[in-house]
């Protein structure tokens, strides 16, 4: 099985997979959730990068009755997934597919732009580019919330893939699943440096990032574009 064929085996059993993979998956996407209602209750447009199977997505809807989603998902399998996750909880009115990639979207504002599990899978100069186009569609006022892998320096980081490295073998992964993951750091998979991430962010004209979870490597992070610094920006 080809690690991170979102289209082939691994996409197919991603569901069943994705939580012995990251700590804290569900708790990601309940923290969000309740930020982004917190925050912006009367929200109207929501853009969700990257969506997979649509997991997220039933806390998501209930948290912000009043919007509609726009959905980017690059992948025709994990779309296939999410659409009939959406038909199954009566959501697909709520919901409209936007272009298979971000960098295709017409711009527009959104009061909410939500990404999940998206950064880790790009290479870091990737990962500079989608930062620049999910913060230029945070309307004045909005949030972005962005979880992802994101290693810490030494000496935490043999710690953590230690205490990772147990957990997996705790879950029932065998042990030729468990090295094929950790070969895959900086090759398939690739840390969010969160000084990087707040560089890309501020310089897009948002607030520095809050960090509302941490669960070993996996990391939930609020930003908030103010206001005052968006007059003249992106279209309501």
């Amino acid at each position: 099985m080809a690690l991170l064929d979102f289209d082939g085996d691994y996409g197919r059993t991603y569901n069943a997979r994705i939580r012995r993979l990251i700590p804290a998956y569900d708790a990601i996407f309940e923290l969000a959730a309740a930020t982004a209602a917190a925050l912006q209750p009367q929200a109207q447009r929501v853009l969700v990068v990257g969506a997979g199977t649509g997991t997220e997505l039933p806390a998501l809807l209930e948290a912000l009755p009043q919007a509609t989603f726009t959905l980017v998902e690059p992948s025709e399998q994990m779309r296939g997934f999410c659409s009939d996750l959406l038909a199954g909880i009566g959501a697909t009115a709520r919901v409209a597919w936007g272009p298979d990639h971000l960098d295709a979207a017409a711009h527009r504002a959104f009061e909410v732009v939500i990404s999940h599990n998206v950064m880790h899978v790009l290479a870091p100069a990737a990962q500079e580019q989608l930062l620049r186009q999910m913060a230029a569609h945070v309307a004045p006022g909005g949030c972005l919330l962005l979880s992802s892998y994101s290693e810490s320096g030494p000496p935490g980081l043999d710690l953590g893939l230690a205490i990772g490295r147990t957990r997996f073998a705790a879950l029932g992964m065998d042990s030729a699943t468990i090295e094929a993951v950790m070969a895959s750091r900086n090759s398939k998979v690739f840390s969010m440096d969160a000084e990087r991430l707040e560089q890309q962010l501020t310089k897009a004209g948002l607030e520095p990032p809050i960090q509302l979870l941490q669960a070993l490597f996996n990391h939930l992070w609020l930003s908030r574009r103010l206001v005052r610094e968006c007059e003249g920006g992106a279209d309501a």
